[in-house]
């Protein structure tokens, strides 16, 4: 068989004045720094490339300076430890051979640690780690027989045992592990109970845990009884003095700052009805809040207007401190329906008018004269302490009452009992 013979030596081109070759087509006289130093040589002080090579580099760069070998001086010989050093990085840590280059360090489950590994041991490793099941280190000829690292016969007893360990799980405590269920029993439950109710807790594991949940729910709330503990007392105060406070709600035509009230109660601390009674808003009531409050127009047609029932909401209120769970909300529909009350039927001095933008001084006036209490839905808040750190503060809770304004007073009672009733964590 022919030989192949080396490509003509003539150059490409000059560079610098010097000849210029493209890749391998450079005499075997000359040779790149890099040659130079893996034969041990460096470049004469002085010295001058002979030529250049175009080759193809990862980061690019222009062409690469030629030397001439019989030109350049002798390194220094390697020591010992030196030499010893470039050997190791030449061997491969599997096969043991010596190349010409340094090796690579390499890192995979297929070889035994991480070190300079040949490209031969390397894929053959790769290629019998695919082949042998990493459980009962059986190697097939066909990398098909392992899926997932493990064989057909080693993943069925895998499946196997999974399957006792979660019929076993399903018959014991998960926190002790004593038994709580038997086999018949749950073989006779339908399956979506099984899903449901197993593993069934024991009495003593349950006990500890509620004792725990307890006793993180009680240094909790030591954490913060700065602001628990004066929310407490306020509602045992109410409890203990019902008759002193009245409780208020509303329902209205919306939530706009026009909107209208179309109902209203006011309770006393215990709940017992001072006041009950629909309100005709004197608009259409939308599709939107009749969804909610379920108050129709025709049930408020013949209802009273807002001026007819406010003697009334006065006298209730008359002597009690008043208790809403909205407090924002529903003085601002208390303070609109009294301004556009007063606005009809009490004018202002004689020349003057009221801009738009203000209350009426009456409206404002009967405000005033109330002796608005706290925030119920801010106290019932800081109770349950779920803390929001979207408006960083306590997250306000539904109150739960139906949206009808009797029932909505009456729940109030209830929240209010629950966070007086509550143990103190001190």
């Amino acid at each position: 068989m022919p030989t192949a013979q080396p490509e003509a030596t003539t150059p490409a081109g000059t560079f610098e004045g010097l000849p210029l070759y493209k890749g391998r087509t450079a005499p075997e006289n000359l040779l790149t720094q890099t040659q130079l130093t893996a034969q041990r040589l460096r470049l004469a002080d002085g010295q001058k490339p002979r030529a250049y090579v175009r080759v193809s580099r990862p980061r690019g760069g222009g062409p690469v300076a030629l030397y001439r070998p019989d030109e350049a001086v002798a390194m220094r010989p390697l020591s010992p430890r030196q030499q010893a050093a470039i050997t190791a990085r030449r061997t491969c840590t599997v096969c043991t051979t010596v190349g010409t280059t340094v090796l690579p360090e390499r890192r995979g489950p297929w070889l035994p640690g991480p070190g300079r590994v040949c490209t031969n041991c390397d894929r053959a490793l790769e290629e019998q780690h695919r082949r042998t099941c990493r459980r009962c280190g059986t190697e097939f000829q066909q990398s098909d027989s392992v899926t997932g690292g493990q064989c057909e016969a080693c993943t069925e007893r895998v499946r196997q045992a999974e399957a006792v360990a979660r019929r076993l799980a399903l018959r014991h405590c998960p926190g002790c592990q004593m038994q709580t269920a038997t086999r018949e029993e749950i073989a006779a439950a339908d399956p979506l109970d099984v899903a449901l109710d197993y593993p069934v807790t024991c009495h003593r594991c349950r006990t500890a845990e509620q004792e725990r949940q307890t006793e993180a729910r009680r240094q909790e709330e030591r954490d913060r009884w700065d602001e628990l503990g004066p929310v407490r007392r306020w509602a045992r105060q109410v409890l203990a003095a019902p008759h002193q406070f009245a409780i208020l709600d509303t329902e209205t035509t919306g939530l706009a700052p026009d909107a209208k009230i179309v109902e209203i109660s006011i309770t006393d601390g215990a709940g017992r009805t001072l006041l009950d009674t629909l309100v005709n808003p004197q608009a259409v009531i939308p599709e939107d809040a009749l969804g909610i409050h379920g108050i129709t127009d025709d049930m408020v047609r013949d209802a009273p207007i807002f001026g007819q029932v406010l003697p009334r909401i006065t006298q209730a209120l008359s002597g009690r401190r008043v208790i809403i769970y909205n407090r924002a909300y529903d003085t601002g529909r208390l303070v609109y329906e009294l301004d556009r009350h007063h606005r009809a039927t009490t004018p202002t001095l004689p020349g003057i008018s009221l801009p738009s933008e203000e209350y009426h001084p009456a409206a404002v006036a009967w405000m005033d004269a109330q002796e608005w209490d706290q925030c119920a839905m801010e106290a019932y808040a800081v109770h349950v302490g779920e803390w929001s750190p979207y408006f960083d503060g306590w997250k306000w809770q539904p109150l739960g009452g139906g949206h009808r304004a009797l029932g909505d007073c009456r729940t109030v009672v209830r929240r209010l009992s629950e966070i007086a009733e509550a143990p103190d964590p001190l």
